[in-house]
């Protein structure tokens, strides 16, 4: 294909996802920082998981994009799974939850991402590709306002959310990978940077600051490529999501 900054979801599903509007698997890995006002940041923990994702033109001619995710948080010194984590700030010792997000949201030709939770301020672009030397970036912003757990839901939006998160991802392939018609997969890496009120389940509802979570990862071949570690944690607490994800 030709890349055009007229034409950035056509750039994205490139490289985000296939052409043909078929599912892709990415493996992820990376940090979680917090930080309170007035205080330097605190590496708190990492985090690691997998998403399918999918990205396919509709009949209407907006695009469709639906991810499946499942991660966990691990141990920042031993990388071992957290069934539990203690505040620095509180010492209280809480439970960190996994992580099983499924989301979608319908994007326009010119990148404007619509929200599929009406009712929630949001804002969202994908950006024009750029191309550097014999890569190409394509670039996909969100930020969204979800209510506390004590007040009202909005309908549509992701189960257990709440704050202010607003996250930056770039999908980065090769230039000559992007053009080749007989690719039908795109090898492809990317990097995640999320920026989030304090989450709930952290204790920190009266202290002001945010959490910082920065992740890198790669599109892979299928499960058999997830770390085995991972791979049987995820078959443990989801069976049957790897062989037939849902989305």
């Amino acid at each position: 294909m030709k890349i055009s900054a007229a034409q950035p979801v056509a750039a994205l599903a490139r490289i985000r996802a296939r052409s043909d509007g078929e599912a892709v698997l990415w493996w992820w890995q990376g940090e979680v920082l917090g930080k309170r006002p007035g205080e330097i940041a605190r590496h708190l923990m990492r985090i690691t998981g997998i998403g399918f994702n999918r990205l396919s033109r509709l009949p209407d001619g907006l695009w469709e994009s639906r991810m499946s995710e499942a991660g966990y948080y691990i141990d920042a010194g031993t990388g071992a799974f957290l069934d539990s984590w203690t505040n620095p700030w509180t010492g209280r010792v809480v439970t960190p939850p996994a992580n099983r997000l499924r989301l979608r949201y319908l994007i326009e030709d010119n990148g404007t991402i619509r929200p599929s939770f009406p009712g929630a301020p949001f804002d969202g672009q994908v950006g024009a590709p750029l191309i550097i030397g014999d890569t190409v970036w394509s670039s996909e912003r969100l930020a969204a306002q979800f209510p506390a757990p004590a007040t009202p839901a909005v309908p549509g939006a992701p189960k257990g959310l709440a704050g202010e998160p607003m996250e930056v991802t770039h999908f980065c392939a090769s230039l000559a990978d992007v053009g080749n018609p007989r690719l039908g997969m795109v090898p492809a890496t990317m990097s995640h940077t999320t920026m989030w009120s304090f989450y709930p389940w952290m204790g920190m509802e009266d202290n002001g600051g945010y959490v910082l979570s920065e992740i890198i990862g790669r599109k892979i071949a299928g499960p058999a490529d997830i770390p085995t570690a991972l791979r049987e944690r995820i078959e443990r607490d989801h069976p049957g999501f790897l062989a037939s994800p849902d989305i």
